[in-house]
């Protein structure tokens, strides 16, 4: 008997076998036909990034969640896992993708500089929302100002004020820091050292190279006018050893007392984008030193009076703006008209509603419903995500959510000629942004398409398209 048992049981192995491995073969098979397609010489490699642990993602899976999940699908915050009341609603925060198939996820966050093109939770579930945040500058990564990554999110938080959650004003600590008159140089004394030591423009910058040209700016400026310049950019004076620290020494409150001598301070932005305005034009506003301003064509929509800076782009060339500065040089009552709303307060009343209405603070500052816009932007899409869910129970259609174009899209690169007037001419960020549009176009492609991708795929998508030989009917 023994002996027929074990007959048994090796007949039974052989069977098992000879089933088992042509069905493993035959789905795998079937898998790679359906999950790649044919791009010329283009090979699926493994270059996709999913962190992905079956194990771990059995047991969330089977954890109990009791709030909708909102992942951050790049790991910008660190949180693990944490629930957060916002308002009268809570979530589930957290950077852990064993989430992703959670039947509580609704959402995937994304923070804008950090996006990999080839990690993205795909195919997408239309249940779940994608949300962007993304405060930095255009140059970070222009692949957002183009339509076809942008309107790929649900949900929004970046400079622009058309955006779901704006924070245009995140370099702006509050208004009472704003006018403060604790750093304020009597003009007096800015003449007597200028006469010293001092030049009457300040230039502070070392991301030299930008799309916005402005080291070509301040080269035509310095022709005219003596400017001092103590970043990498055009350097020609040093500042002090313990305040070149470049994140340490730009807080520093020597630093501050040393723009505060300079009549004026170029605020010169490192991309032109609507409502992208940095420290480099409230920080002088704050110090008493007129920022002359090249960035966010409509700046003047922030600024604390209609006579409290001076905006580039008012002048027809830069020999009109020269002029206009030597007469302010010249001439106290004049340029002390610059400075009288640090006497009368700030006069515009849409900024005063604008911080009123603002949630989040600045720098850990207090009495805001929310410590930072991050805190903030993470409540408001949990609230909107409850709000849909609560509309379902009662029957009604959940609310749809989708950005545009305006939420983020921005110009590309700039130059000037040698009369400082914008021009058509060739900024060596031009292929960078031109390259950025084929990128867009052929990751929204893939993203549509739903299949995994390499970085090979994506990259040959965008040179067909760039070719004009692309065919979107390719294989389906």
């Amino acid at each position: 008997m023994p002996s027929q048992r074990c007959l048994f049981r090796s007949f039974l192995y052989v069977v098992c076998f000879s089933v088992l491995i042509p069905f493993i073969v035959f789905v795998y098979v079937e898998y790679i036909d359906r999950y790649s397609y044919s791009i010329p010489d283009i090979e699926l490699e493994g270059e996709t990034k999913e962190r992905h642990d079956p194990a771990g993602e059995l047991r969330a899976l089977k954890e109990v969640i009791t709030a909708p999940i909102i992942l951050w699908w790049t790991p910008f915050t660190g949180d693990p896992g944490s629930y957060k009341r916002c308002g009268n609603h809570k979530c589930f925060f957290t950077v852990d993708r064993h989430y992703r198939r959670h039947n509580q996820t609704k959402v995937f966050m994304f923070y804008g500089t950090d996006l990999d093109h080839v990690d993205l939770p795909i195919p997408r579930n239309p249940n779940q929302h994608w949300g962007l945040l993304h405060e930095e500058s255009p140059k970070n990564n222009y692949i957002y100002s183009h339509k076809a990554i942008v309107t790929l999110f649900n949900h929004t938080c970046t400079f622009k004020r058309e955006s779901d959650y704006p924070i245009s004003t995140q370099y702006l600590p509050s208004l009472d820091w704003l006018s403060s008159t604790k750093y304020i140089v009597p003009v007096a004394e800015k003449n007597r050292l200028q006469k010293a030591e001092l030049s009457p423009l300040l230039y502070v910058h070392s991301d030299c190279g930008t799309p916005s040209d402005r080291d070509t700016y301040v080269e035509l400026l310095m022709k005219h006018m003596n400017v001092d310049s103590y970043g990498k950019c055009l350097h020609n004076k040093d500042l002090p050893p313990h305040l070149q620290h470049p994140i340490q020494g730009m807080d520093h409150t020597d630093f501050y007392k040393l723009i505060s001598k300079y009549k004026f301070s170029l605020a010169f932005e490192n991309s032109l984008c609507d409502d992208y305005m940095t420290e480099k034009l409230w920080r002088p506003l704050m110090l008493g030193s007129v920022p002359i301003v090249m960035g966010s064509p409509k700046v003047k929509d922030f600024l604390p009076s209609n006579h409290s800076a001076i905006i580039v782009d008012d002048f027809k060339s830069i020999t009109e703006l020269v002029e206009y500065l030597k007469f302010l040089n010249e001439n106290d009552d004049e340029y002390e008209k610059y400075l009288s709303w640090k006497k009368t307060g700030i006069q515009n009343k849409y900024l005063i509603e604008l911080m009123k209405k603002r949630e989040w603070g600045v720098d850990g500052s207090h009495g805001t419903k929310y410590h930072n816009f991050i805190d903030g932007f993470e409540c408001f899409v949990c609230q909107r995500i409850h709000e849909n869910e609560l509309a379902m129970k009662h029957g009604e259609k959940p609310r749809t959510y989708l950005s545009s174009h305006s939420h983020y899209g921005c110009p590309g690169p700039t130059a000037y000629n040698s009369d400082g007037i914008r021009s058509d001419g060739s900024n060596s960020w031009d292929y960078e942004f031109a390259n950025s549009q084929f990128t867009a176009s052929a990751l929204r492609y893939h993203v549509e398409k739903g299949l995994p991708y390499t970085n090979k795929q994506l990259l040959a998508t965008a040179n067909m398209m760039r070719d004009g030989n692309f065919n979107k009917d390719l294989k389906k």
